[in-house]
C-alpha cells in the first residue's frame, strides 16, 4: 500500500456460507484519519455493477419475462435498438459482444446523480453512436451494453434499476447498505485520492448516466452474500437468487475468440490458476475505487479488495488473489502445457506495434481515440516465444515484459502466468486478442498514436506562434518606417485556429465524460471552420492581386496548412458537423 500509495483498502474473502476473513486497511479518509471498516465503510464499486445487473436480467429470464437470444426490441417499449450490423439479443449485452460504440461522451455527470430512470441516458446514445460491428463476431468491453441491460432490467420488470435490485437482490441477500445512489450521509463514504506531486489529492465524486454499468456502492462485507450465492448454486441461508441452472449458465463460457481461450460467461470473466484451477473474477473502477471479485467454484472461496486509490491500478489486489491461488495450486498437479513450434518465418509475421484505443469511433468522444492508445510491442524470441511488452492489466499501472509460448496455432499461453494472446486477421491486418480481451490492429508507422497525437498537436502550436511573429513583423516594420502594408489575415486566420486548439486542449478533452455546453458545440468548436472561410477569402485575394509579396509562398503555406489541419480535425470529430 505504500509503494502504490494506496490510502485505504478493504479484504473480503467467504468460505462456504460464511466470511472467513474481514479486514480494513489504512484509511477511507486521510484528512480525518478514519480508519477503514469493511462493515461499514461505503466504497463504489464501478463496473461490478455489471455481474449484479446481469444476475437481475437473467432472474427475469428464469421467470419466462426476458429471452437470451431473441431480439432485444421485442423487451423495448420507450426506444429501439437499430443495429446496423445485425440483430442485438441478451446474449450479445451480457457478453460484451453487441457491436455497440464505446459509451464516453456524457457518461458522467459531476453533480453525483444516478438518473432513476436509465431511458432518457440510453436513447441519447443510441441517436448518437451506432453499432461498430457484428454482433457475436468479436468482444469490446461495453458500459453502454450493460447499461442497457439495466434500462431492460427496469422497463420488463415496471421498476427502475435501485428499486428493482432493492426486492430482488440486496434485501433477500441482506445487502443493506447496498445502492446505486451515492449515500445521503456522505460521512460513511470513503474518500478516494490520487497521488501526485508527493501528495495526495481528493478525487470529486461524479454520477454514472448508465447506472446499471457502474453505479453500486456499499459496504465489503456486504458483497460477500452475493459472492457466496454464485458460490452455493444460488443459494444464500436459505433463500434463492438463482436456480443452481441459471448460475451454471452465468459462469459457463458463453464467448470466447479462441476455443482454448478461458472465454466470458454472463456478468463473469472466466480464468486459471497456473495449474489450471478455474476462476472467476470481474473489476471495477470509478472515481479513484478500484475493486476485483474472484470466485473459486471447486474450493468455494470468495475474494472480494477494494482501494480508494486512483493510480494504483490491481496490482496489490492481485498479489492477494496469487497468494490464495498458489496455495490451492500447491493441492493441485502442475498443468502441462506441450509447446508447438512454427517456422521462424510465421512466427517473425507476428511481430510489430499492436495499438489498443479504448474510445468511441462516432461522436464527440472520437477524439480520445487521437489523444491515446495503450500500446504492445511483440517480439519473436525463437520460433515457439514471444515477448510482448505493454500494460496487462492485473500487474498495476506499469508497463512490462511477459513471455508467451504457442500451444496452438498462432496461440499462446503465458510462461507461468495466465495471460493467453491469440492472433488473426480482421480486414486484412494481424489482430491480438489478448490482454484485457480486447482485439488489438497492428499498426504501422504512420498509423500509430504518436504520429496521429503530433499531426494534432504541432499545427496547433504552430498556429499559436504565428500571431506573435506577425507582431514581430509590424513591429519591425513600424521601427524601420516601412510603408508596405503586411495582410492582417493571416493572424485572424492564425488566432481562430490557436484559441481552439489550446481552449479544447486544456478544457473540451477533459469535458467529453460530462459533456459540452451547446454555446461549446456551436461556437467554440465552430471557429477552425471560420479560419477556413477567412482562409480561402485570402487565397482568392492572393491568386488574384497584381502586387508582388515576398511573403506569397509563406501565406499560400499557410492557408492551405488551415485547409488540411481543419479537415483533419473533422475526421477526428472536432468539429460541430462530425465525420463519423
Amino acid at each position: 500500500m505504500n509503494r502504490l500509495h494506496i490510502p485505504g483498502a478493504a479484504v473480503v474473502i467467504t468460505h462456504g456460507e460464511n466470511i472467513m476473513y474481514s479486514k480494513g486497511y489504512g484509511f477511507a479518509d486521510l484528512e480525518q484519519q478514519i480508519p477503514v471498516k469493511p462493515e461499514s465503510t461505503i466504497f463504489r464499486l464501478g463496473s461490478l455493477t455489471k455481474s449484479l445487473t446481469a444476475t437481475s436480467a437473467m432472474q427475469l429470464v428464469e421467470q419466462g419475462k426476458l429471452s437470451l437470444h431473441d431480439d432485444i426490441n421485442a423487451a423495448l417499449k420507450d426506444y429501439k435498438v437499430r443495429g446496423k450490423h445485425g440483430t442485438i439479443a441478451l446474449h450479445h449485452l451480457l457478453t460484451h459482444t453487441a457491436g455497440l460504440d464505446v459509451n464516453l461522451y456524457e457518461r458522467d455527470n459531476r453533480q453525483g446523480s444516478i438518473p432513476q430512470w436509465s431511458t432518457d441516458s440510453i436513447r441519447t446514445y443510441l441517436e448518437r453512436q451506432p453499432t461498430v460491428f457484428v454482433p457475436g463476431s468479436k468482444f469490446l468491453y461495453s458500459n453502454a451494453g450493460l447499461g442497457l441491460v439495466g434500462s431492460v432490467v427496469e422497463q420488463v420488470s415496471g421498476l427502475p434499476l435501485n428499486d428493482y435490485m432493492q426486492e430482488h437482490l440486496f434485501k433477500p441477500l441482506g445487502m443493506s447498505s447496498a445502492s446505486l445512489n451515492l449515500p445521503q450521509d456522505r460521512t460513511k463514504l470513503a474518500k478516494s485520492y490520487a497521488y501526485t506531486d508527493n501528495d495526495y489529492q481528493v478525487i470529486p465524486y461524479s454520477g454514472i448516466n448508465f447506472p446499471g454499468g457502474g453505479a453500486v456502492n456499499m459496504a465489503p462485507n456486504d458483497f460477500a452474500p452475493y459472492m457466496i450465492a454464485h458460490l452455493s448454486n444460488g443459494y444464500f441461508r436459505g433463500k434463492s437468487l438463482l436456480t443452481p441452472e441459471t448460475v451454471q449458465m452465468m459462469h459457463a463460457k458463453q464467448f470466447s475468440s479462441h476455443e482454448r481461450m478461458y472465454g466470458i460467461g454472463y456478468g463473469f470473466f472466466r480464468s486459471e490458476t497456473v495449474n489450471g484451477v478455474p476462476y472467476l473474477w470481474a473489476n471495477g473502477g470509478i472515481d479513484g475505487f478500484i475493486s476485483k471479485m474472484v470466485l473459486f467454484p471447486s474450493e468455494s472461496i470468495g475474494i472480494f479488495i477494494t482501494v480508494n486509490a486512483g493510480r494504483s491500478g490491481m496490482e496489490m489486489h492481485e498479489k492477494v488473489v496469487g497468494a490464495i491461488s498458489q496455495i490451492i495450486d500447491s493441492k493441485t498437479a502442475r498443468k502441462s502445457l506441450p509447446p508447438v513450434k512454427s517456422s521462424l518465418s510465421a512466427i517473425k509475421e507476428l511481430e510489430g506495434r499492436y495499438e489498443l484505443y479504448l474510445a468511441a469511433e462516432h461522436g464527440w468522444a472520437k477524439v480520445l481515440r487521437l489523444l491515446g492508445s495503450l500500446p504492445y510491442t511483440v517480439e519473436v524470441k525463437d520460433d515457439q516465444t514471444l515477448v510482448v511488452t505493454g500494460l496487462f492489466q492485473n500487474e498495476g499501472e506499469r508497463i512490462i515484459r511477459k513471455e508467451f509460448t504457442q500451444v496452438a496455432e498462432r496461440f499462446f499461453q503465458e510462461i507461468g502466468g495466465v495471460e493467453q494472446l491469440y492472433f488473426h486477421k480482421e480486414q486484412g491486418k494481424w489482430t491480438l486478442t489478448g490482454p484485457m480481451y480486447f482485439s488489438i490492429a497492428r499498426t504501422e508507422w504512420y498509423e500509430s498514436g504518436v504520429i496521429l497525437m503530433a499531426l494534432y498537436i504541432a499545427p496547433g502550436i504552430l498556429f499559436t506562434l504565428i500571431p506573435f511573429v506577425w507582431l514581430l513583423r509590424y513591429a519591425v516594420r513600424h521601427w524601420r518606417k516601412q510603408s508596405h502594408s503586411i495582410t492582417a489575415v493571416i493572424p485572424i486566420i492564425a488566432l481562430l485556429q490557436s484559441i481552439f486548439f489550446l481552449v479544447q486542449f486544456i478544457y473540451g478533452n477533459q469535458e467529453i465524460l460530462y459533456g459540452y455546453s451547446l454555446f461549446y458545440q456551436v461556437g467554440v468548436t465552430s471557429m477552425p471552420l471560420i479560419s477556413v472561410a477567412v482562409a480561402v477569402y485570402l487565397l482568392i485575394r492572393i491568386c488574384t492581386s497584381k502586387e508582388q509579396d515576398r511573403w506569397k509562398a509563406v501565406n499560400i503555406g499557410i492557408v492551405i496548412l488551415t485547409i488540411l489541419y481543419t479537415f483533419y480535425l473533422y475526421y477526428w470529430n472536432f468539429l460541430p458537423v462530425h465525420f463519423s
